[in-house]
Formats: structure tokens, sequence, C-alpha cells
């Protein structure tokens, strides 16, 4: 990597001006020799690089040359410089290698536009969490774990309140909602794609077993369908009325895959319009870890599907 930041770096140098393999040498911190052989690489690449001899000789770019592609205006740097604050205040997996790409970018707007820089990275702040920042080291195994095909096993927990068990998942892709990662997963203990908060993974390891994605599965689309609301009253839309605490129903519409559904929300009671499958899959697990906060009014499956898992509990507890 360090010899195609060192040839880049000289392309940018180039472009202000001439310079001689000394003076090249002596600003990137390397031998005269290091310097020829880059450039002997650049000119074997295709970049017209033109050598000029004698005293006020040196190195030189074509005009041509020299219109560079990286050339942003204040609001398109500034856009650039925001969307790398955000990338980072939320925990992104490949931080080092933005943090890499942005300091291209400002090798060649310092000499460019020397106040721009500075201006734009004022007046705006992105404080990342604690928390963001201790998942850093799970998102890359995850990233690399989805880009490479290899199996993770890791301690999964249901809930906060929830013992972790062991899940070997074939991650699929991150996507990152509501201040939370998650990851798409095929688990081989359900035998399906689930989703995973990676905030609750403890103890994750690649097995050095590999997998193929689908070739259509898409990560958008899947976390689409799984937050999808049909805005219509179609035959698989179910109308969901909870009644709860004020905290409880704030929290489950700030839910990652609730909030997209809320169509009714006044004191005491929140309307969801979800999707049946959705509904009766997630719904019940996720209410009744909500204990007594919250009571769903209606669909009256729903309230039998739930009575059904609390008298399931009750007899596996108090036989």
């Amino acid at each position: 990597m360090a010899k195609w930041d060192n040839m880049l770096k000289i392309l940018w140098m180039l472009r202000s001006s001439n310079m001689t393999a000394e003076q090249l040498a002596e600003d990137l911190e390397m031998s005269v020799r290091t310097v020829y052989r880059y450039i002997d690489a650049l000119c074997a690449s295709g970049v017209p690089i033109i050598a000029e001899p004698g005293h006020d000789g040196g190195y030189s770019l074509p005009g041509s040359f020299k219109q560079a592609p990286l050339f942003f205006d204040p609001a398109e740097l500034k856009a650039v410089l925001h969307a790398a604050l955000f990338a980072q205040g939320a925990g992104y997996p490949l931080e080092d290698d933005l943090q890499r790409a942005l300091q291209k970018i400002q090798l060649y707007h310092s000499e460019k536009q020397p106040d721009d820089w500075e201006r734009q990275m004022r007046g705006m702040d992105i404080l990342p969490s604690p928390q963001q920042q201790s998942l850093k080291p799970a998102l890359q195994l995850l990233e690399k774990s989805v880009a490479d095909g290899l199996t993770v096993r890791v301690h999964y927990a249901k809930n906060a309140e929830a013992e972790p068990e062991l899940r070997e998942l074939d991650p699929y892709g991150l996507a990152y909602r509501s201040n939370k990662w998650y990851i798409a997963a095929y688990c081989h203990r359900r035998q399906d794609v689930r989703t995973f908060r990676v905030d609750r993974m403890q103890q994750l390891v690649v097995t050095g077993r590999t997998f193929l994605i689908p070739r259509d599965f898409s990560v958008k689309t899947y976390f689409e369908q799984v937050t999808a609301v049909q805005e219509t009253g179609g035959d698989e839309a179910c109308f969901v009325l909870i009644e709860g605490t004020a905290d409880s129903l704030k929290r489950l519409t700030g839910h990652w895959y609730l909030r997209n559904c809320v169509v009714k929300r006044d004191g005491q009671t929140l309307g969801l319009r979800i999707d049946e499958e959705v509904m009766m899959k997630y719904l019940p697990s996720l209410l009744l870890s909500y204990t007594s906060t919250v009571r769903v009014l209606e669909p009256l499956s729903l309230k039998l599907e739930i009575g059904k898992i609390v008298r399931e509990l009750y007899g596996f507890y108090c036989p």
C-alpha cells in the first residue's frame, strides 16, 4: 500500500510545479533511487511524465493531465468531510482506510484550496458513543467475513436479559439503522436467514469454513422486506394497537423495523400497520420483553399468540 501511496503523492506534487528527483526525495523522505523507481513505474503504467534535463529541468506533467478528477467545489468538499464524520461516529468498520482516503484528498486540496479544508472542517462535529467505538473490531471482522465468505462463530444474546447462545452464522451483509448495526446472516441453528444486532455479539471468531452468498440476495432488499409496511390495507397487512407507558411506546416507535410501521400515536396507545407474517414472527417475543408495560389491544390473533407463549413459559418454569 505504501508504494501506491507514494506514487500518488508524486503525481499530486507534480501537478503544482516541476520538481527534481532530489526535491521529491526530500519531501517524501526517501532515497533518490526510490524516486527514480517510482517514476519508472508511473511511466510504465501510462502516466505521461515529462523529464527535462539540465539545470532548470526536472519532472513535470503535461497541462492536459493536470485536470484533477478529485477537484471539489466548497459545497462538495463539505459534503465529503461531513459524510466522513458521520461514518466515523457510527463506528464505520473501514475507518482507517477512510482516513487514508481523506489524507489523499487533503494533500491535493491543501495545495489548490489551502483555506477551504480548515474552513469546511469547522462548525460541525460528531461525538461518537463509546459503544459504537467498541464495536469496531467486531464490525471489521464481520465486514471481512462478508467479503471473503467466511463462517463465524459467535455467542449471541436475543435481548439484554437473555443468556448468550452459541451460533454459527454465514454473514451476508451489514446494515446501519437507528444508531444500531445489524448483520443479515444465515443461521445454521435456525436454518434460515436472520437478523442479528452486532452489539449483542460476544466472542466473535472466524471458523475458517467458507460459504457462498446466494446470487439473488441483496442486503438492501432483505432489510426493506423485513421493515416493509403496506400502506394500503391489503390482505397481508394487519393493524396492531398497543397500549402502554409513554417510555415503552417511545422505545417501540424507535425500534429499527417498527419505526416505519407507525400509523397512529396518541397518549397511551400506539398503532402499527405491519405485514402479518412479520407480526406473528417477531412481535410476540419483542412485546414480551417489555413485560407488563405494554398490552396488545388488537388484533386477537396476536393476543392469542402471546398468551400461548406465556402459558408455555409458565408450564416450563412452574410445572
